[in-house]
Order: structure tokens, then C-alpha cells, then sequence
């Protein structure tokens, strides 16, 4: 084989290979909605949802964001003065059994976490609910997917809920 040959086929194989380590690049994609960024799988596509301020789904589960004004929850009636408290007023509305959990995340956005079960329509899902506390909102992101698979996807829901940040409104 000459010597040009041999730089033309490295140089092919070098191309391939890039372009394949593009194509398996970076698995999530990063959500903006109002003023938070969550990253999640790319599996996750854009879908609707009534009272949801932004809702994706998956073929296995789904993912969802929804904003409360402060002044709106204190105009409801709900004393609510903390993502604590605001995470406690929902699980007794939704009569979800269990305590909220406080996390840290890297992105120094701290946040309350509950886990639990519900059947819907005779099928069984787990879900991961997290309350964030944002300036003059509260938001309540919702992991949920079928009970039997929830073991392979908690990672993948914390590490979602981690990567939560929120965009200052000057920026």
C-alpha cells in the first residue's frame, strides 16, 4: 500500500470516528421554562398539560414543572413560608403518604423531595416529587413512571432535580 493510501484511510477512520463520538454526545438536553433550567434525557420530548408550566414525556415515563406565585399561594389561604411548608401543604392536598427530604444539589440549589405510590387508572407508577423555593415562587417538579421500572430511573430523576437552577431576570 503507498504511504498516501494509508493516510487517506487513517484519516477516513479519524473522521468516523469523530463524527460517532458526536452522535453519542451529551445524552440530555437542558429545559427553560419561566425562569428554571432543568436538564433531561433526550428520550423526553415536549408534550401539554393542563395547569403544568411545562410537561415532557417519555416512552416510560414523564417529567413536569409547575410555578406558583407566593402571593398567589398566601391568597389561597395556604401559611406557607418555606419549600418545607409548601411540600407539606401538598402532600396533605393530595393525600400522598410520607415526609419531605431535604436535598442538596451541585448546583447549590437545595430543594425538598418526597417519594411515593399512586394507581392511575389500574396501573401502578411511582413517583419523585421536589419542591423548589425561588424568590416569589414556589416550583413542584414532578419524575413519575411505572412502579416496576422506578428502581432503574430514581438515579436519573436526582440527577435531573439536581441540575435545577434558576436564571436571574435581569439576565
Amino acid at each position: 500500500m503507498s504511504k498516501s493510501f494509508k493516510i487517506s484511510i487513517l484519516i477516513l477512520v479519524s473522521v468516523l470516528m469523530m463524527s460517532f463520538l458526536t452522535a453519542c454526545g451529551d445524552k440530555t438536553q437542558t429545559i427553560k421554562s419561566e425562569d428554571m433550567e432543568i436538564k433531561l434525557s433526550r428520550e423526553y420530548q415536549k408534550s401539554t398539560l393542563a395547569n403544568a408550566t411545562w410537561y415532557y414525556t417519555s416512552p416510560d415515563g414523564i417529567a413536569m414543572g409547575i410555578r406558583s406565585l407566593k402571593d398567589d399561594v398566601e391568597k389561597s389561604g395556604l401559611e406557607v413560608n418555606s419549600d418545607q411548608d409548601y411540600a407539606e401543604a401538598y402532600i396533605r392536598a393530595n393525600s400522598v403518604p410520607g415526609f419531605p427530604k431535604v436535598q442538596s444539589s451541585e448546583s447549590d440549589t437545595d430543594y425538598v423531595y418526597f417519594k411515593y405510590n399512586r394507581k392511575v387508572s389500574g396501573t401502578d407508577y411511582s413517583y419523585l416529587t421536589c419542591v423548589y423555593d425561588n424568590d416569589d415562587e414556589y416550583w413542584i417538579v414532578n419524575f413519575a413512571c411505572y412502579k416496576e421500572l422506578y428502581k432503574d430511573y430514581e438515579g436519573d430523576f436526582f440527577e435531573s432535580a439536581d441540575s435545577v437552577t434558576f436564571i436571574e431576570e435581569n439576565e
